[in-house]
């Protein structure tokens, strides 16, 4: 029996013991550097626009085969958040992509079917003449 408790006492100074004073410290994760690609947009302004062709499909990115998100109809005026980086030809015309809100949605149009405002007032007024054309 003596021999019995005397292994165990081993047991317990040679591992349990050792244990216990060094812990359970988690070695911390050292973070590199995090490489972030170049944002896509180059301006962010408060612009208005107004829809100039008789609808515009908003879509979910500033792709022509972009998933359509609904479609808008001449005369609605929209907030302008930002503009694309550069000038794209879609159906023989070049402009910009513009990611814009309307009505609580939002998504990107193509430049060609808008005429662009630096206030709301002033796309506004423009909206109510497009509409009565």
């Amino acid at each position: 029996m003596k021999k019995l408790r005397f292994f165990y006492i081993m047991m317990i100074t040679v591992f349990i013991v050792p244990f216990s004073l060094t812990g359970c410290k988690e070695k911390e994760e050292v973070i590199g550097d995090i490489y972030l690609p170049p944002a896509p947009l180059i301006s962010e302004s408060s612009s208005w626009a107004v829809i100039d062709s008789s609808y515009l499909r908003l879509r979910e990115r500033p792709e022509e085969n972009a998933r359509v998100v609904t479609t808008l109809w001449r005369g609605y005026v929209l907030e302008i958040i930002s503009r694309g980086p550069t000038r794209v030809f879609i159906e023989n015309q070049e402009d910009y992509w513009y990611q814009i809100t309307y009505d609580g949605l939002q998504g990107w149009v193509f430049g060609s079917y808008l005429s662009v405002y630096d206030t709301k007032d002033d796309a506004e007024k423009a909206a109510r003449s497009v509409r009565e054309q």
